[in-house]
């Protein structure tokens, strides 16, 4: 997430008020538009002020909302990607789907899609065990003594 970007649950509270804000403009507009006691009288600049100061908020609010729900969850998959770097780093810099949906707590469906978005990304390449097991091998985690040794190129 980007440092000038507003804090997610700031921006699910402009949100909201936001489309309070709209709704409320909106109902005027509406009862300005057809009063009780009087045929309708709608006007060209009725519509535009309905549409500018009522609708217009509105969907601001509900595309701002969508907005901080997605930042939400890319940071929820970023954190994800974290924990099972880490994991594999525990492990040897080897994982199966089960190793990472036990130790973290996922479907092994949504342990298999995240490494396989790892594999993708090129952080772990898969290999298959004898017995048929798939297993996803993060030779990007390098030990102290290989970096040791690495040499200039």
């Amino acid at each position: 997430m980007q440092s000038t970007s507003i804090k997610t649950p700031l921006k699910y509270t402009m949100s909201v008020l936001l489309v309070l804000f709209g709704v409320f403009l909106m109902l005027g507009g509406l009862i300005n538009m057809f009063p009780d006691d009087a045929p309708p009288k709608i006007t060209p600049s009725d519509v535009f002020l309905f549409i500018a100061f009522g609708l217009a908020p509105c969907v601001l609010g509900i595309a701002l909302w969508f907005r901080a729900t997605n930042e939400r969850k890319e940071q929820a998959h970023g954190t994800l990607e974290n924990e099972i770097l880490h994991l594999a780093k525990s492990l040897h810099n080897k994982l199966t789907a089960s190793d990472v949906a036990i130790k973290l707590v996922l479907t092994p469906k949504q342990a298999e899609d995240c490494l396989e978005e790892l594999v993708v990304k090129g952080w772990a390449r898969l290999e298959i065990s004898d017995s048929g097991v798939a297993v996803y091998h993060f030779h990007s985690l390098l030990s102290g003594e290989e970096k040791a040794s690495a040499t200039e190129v």
